[in-house]
């Protein structure tokens, strides 16, 4: 048998904790050897990896039972190591290899060397043998998540706001279902409110009589923000049709005066009302931004003309709501095309980044399914629930609350930097005319996704936080049970370089025209380096593959930083393939993928110095004799179990905690990982392979080498998955 060939004593399941099997059968071996020597060195230490992997592989401290004993640490664990050596000598009572064979005393220390050929063997089996299982784990099998994420307003297209929620979610659905969760990633549709009604009311009038000239979900968008910029200047006194004849008189004249004059009896209607006057002089610019906009040119006008006689944009608005809330059958055929619509738009960008939710819940549906209602009339009966009133000891309407700071003084919960803040805010649920809140309404959803999950994780800007903690204390007032099932997962900002992203103004950084920018600047970047290479590449080859860099790029861009992290996006260094970046791991790990390809293609070819691999259990890894190699493997592979689980809450925190998803440390694994095989196989690290001249490269080493490039390649392939990224085969 080939050296490393015995042993067999890495136990544990194929997919699970590598290194964790490693130790405990590293310490169940010292640990007989141990009893044979010094019985009195009880109970055993734990044995560690130790962090100096150039000194030992394996440490055991031993300071405890030196100074119980009152013995010299130095000349303890030295003769202690002498006496295990002389044991390690000696055969196996198994018959089979040792894992540990040297043991060497360094103060209080026990440094330990393990049979590294059969430790590559076995992990390679393992690696080899789990596939993509490798790195999952049962820590949280048995348990019911629910991911909630992107739920953008069904009005309006994907910006890169929303991006990093949806990579945010999907990367957090992908690691629970790797701890062994069951996850359902849903997405809430927010299809009713004030906002909604505006499109929906433009929409009704222009639809079928103006052919969309942009993306469905893009031209909705933008059907928003004309909508609503009508609505302001409506309010402001301003009559949009003759703004809209000023703007075009300004056009064809080249002057700015009819618009001007315009504007300035506005203001002077205005008065003394300061607030007024900047609505008049921001609206009226806003207006103008979109008349030159391209692709509005006719969606402005045609939206304008199809306004005239509605005397208040906003009561229509708000009568088409109603209408759909009450399920009149004509208001529901509007909203349903809309909404269904912008979801197809927005369903069409989330497949370029290969996302799919496996629920869509529609605001609307709980109140026609009664559920409000029936919510509502619970919540009256609540000792907190505090009712509305058209006049308060203001003097002023105010709307229905739940009194929060009440609740946790009854229940003594927790309050303070670990608790709720004193002097809760009231959560208010309904207006003073006794309709419905959105928060209500989050409430009631919040109830259907706990009752079918252990628990329900909404991904959410940080802003939302205190807005989130609100429902989920809300939840538990309502029912103890909810205690502990609901939680969010909060992100910071994406920063523009210039200027700021407002659906309500039409202004956006797009996720799909963002998308265009990073394929563009990748494929300028591929077609340079191979050209230089003078690689050869089909127009659908070429094509693909640019397109999973840069949906990678992306992906690695918003989840290579902390979700504390403001992220300040610049796509120079999102696309550098010699930086931390998507390009840098991808074409890193094809590498791998380069090295494995050519030796098969050498052994196909009948090359001088490219043998076939033999079986595995016949590999000599004992010949694998660079540090690098044994560094990485214990480093990347072994731990990988580890890393991906350090990545999920262990548990469910008690509220107002929150379970802590470090989405960020995938990203971080896999770069310092592919740096370290750079190094490896890079100008001054190992030739894998024989050189042309066979002077170079390849030998009795090489079957090793090539398996560990496989199991290397693995846990890399295993890494980009769980980030979203998709491994290439070249690149």
């Amino acid at each position: 048998m080939a050296a490393g060939g015995g042993g067999g004593s890495m136990a544990g399941a194929a997919g699970g904790d590598a290194m964790g099997a490693l130790l405990a059968a590293a310490e169940a071996e010292i640990g007989g050897a141990l009893a044979a020597v010094d019985p009195e060195l009880q109970p055993l230490p734990r044995l560690a990896r130790s962090r100096k992997l150039d000194l030992a592989d394996a440490t055991m401290m031993l300071a405890p039972a030196i100074s119980r004993r009152k013995l010299n640490p130095k000349e303890y664990t030295q003769q202690l190591a002498a006496k295990l050596n002389e044991e390690f000598a000696r055969p196996a009572a198994s018959g089979g290899a040792r894992l540990v064979v040297h043991a060497a005393g360094a103060g209080p220390y026990l440094n330990l060397k393990l049979n590294r050929a059969l430790v590559f063997r076995q992990t390679v089996e393992r690696v080899l043998g789990a596939g993509g299982d490798y790195g999952k784990s049962s820590a949280w099998a048995g348990k019911r998540v629910v991911v909630e994420h992107t739920s953008s307003n069904p009005n309006a297209p994907l910006h890169i706001g929303n991006l990093r929620n949806v990579m945010v979610g999907a990367h957090a659905a992908k690691l629970l279902e790797a701890a062994g969760a069951t996850v359902e990633q849903r997405f809430y549709v927010n299809d009713l409110g004030a906002q909604i009604g505006l499109t929906a009311l433009g929409y009704s009038r222009v639809y079928g009589e103006l052919e969309p000239t942009m993306k469905i979900d893009q031209w909705i968008g933008s059907m928003y923000a004309v909508m609503n910029t009508l609505n302001q200047l409506q309010q402001c006194g301003i009559d949009v049709h003759a703004l809209l004849s000023a703007e075009e008189a300004d056009r064809d004249s080249g002057a700015t005066g009819e618009v001007a004059a315009l504007r300035a009896k506005a203001e002077a209607a205005a008065g003394e009302d300061a607030k007024r006057r900047a609505a008049v002089g921001e609206y009226v610019e806003i207006f103008h931004d979109l008349f030159v906009r391209d692709g509005y040119e006719k969606l402005l006008p045609a939206v304008v003309g199809a306004m005239r006689g509605v005397d208040s944009i906003q009561k229509e608005a708000g009568k088409l709501n109603l209408a759909y809330e009450q399920q009149e059958p004509w208001a529901i055929k509007i909203f349903r095309k809309m909404v269904i619509d912008c979801l197809t738009g927005v369903q069409e960008t989330l497949s370029t980044y290969n996302v799919r939710h496996d629920r869509f819940d529609f605001e609307s549906e709980l109140g026609w399914e009664g559920a409000n209602k029936a919510f509502l009339d619970i919540m009256k009966n609540s000792a907190y629930f505090v009712p509305q009133t058209q006049c308060n000891a203001d003097g002023v309407p105010q709307g229905a609350y739940m009194d929060m700071t009440q609740f946790i003084a009854d229940q003594k919960l927790p309050t303070g930097k670990k608790g709720y803040m004193k002097e809760y805010p009231n959560l208010y649920v309904l207006r003073p005319d006794g309709s419905t809140l959105y928060t209500f309404r989050d409430i009631v959803y919040s109830f259907n996704k706990a009752k079918e999950s252990d628990m329900v994780l909404n991904v959410i800007a940080f802003e939302q936080n205190l807005a989130q903690q609100k429902v989920a204390l809300a939840m538990h007032m309502m029912n103890p049970e909810m205690v502990g099932r609901q939680f969010h997962l909060g992100y910071e900002i994406v920063k523009l370089t210039s200027g700021k992203m407002s659906g309500r103004r039409g202004r956006y950084l797009l996720a799909d025209d963002l998308y265009n920018q990073l394929k563009e600047e990748i494929c300028r970047k591929m077609s340079s380096k191979y050209q230089e290479k003078g690689v050869d590449i089909s127009k659908e080859e070429f094509d693909a593959v640019t397109h999973e860099v840069s949906t990678a790029a992306m992906k690695y861009a918003l989840l290579a930083v902390s979700c504390e992290t403001i992220i300040s996006f610049d796509i120079a260094k999102v696309t550098d393939f010699e930086d931390a970046s998507a390009p840098f791991l991808l074409y890193n790990s094809t590498r791998l993928s380069s090295v494995i390809r050519k030796h098969e293609e050498g052994v196909r070819d009948g090359q001088a110095g490219f043998d076939a691999l033999p079986a595995l259990d016949q590999v000599d890894f004992s010949l694998l004799d660079d540090q690098r190699e044994w560094e990485m493997l214990l480093e990347y592979v072994l731990p990988f179990a580890a890393i991906v689980a350090s990545c999920t809450p262990d548990s469910i925190p008690p509220p107002p905690a929150l379970p802590k998803v470090h989405t960020h440390r995938m990203c971080e694994f896999l770069n310092q990982f592919v740096r370290s095989l750079s190094s490896y196989y890079g100008p001054s690290g190992v030739r894998i392979l024989p050189s042309a001249d066979g002077k170079q490269g390849g030998g009795a080493a090489m079957a090793g080498r090539i398996y560990l490039c496989k199991a290397f390649r693995q846990v890399i392939d295993n890494g980009l998955r769980l980030t979203l990224m998709e491994p290439l085969e070249r690149m």
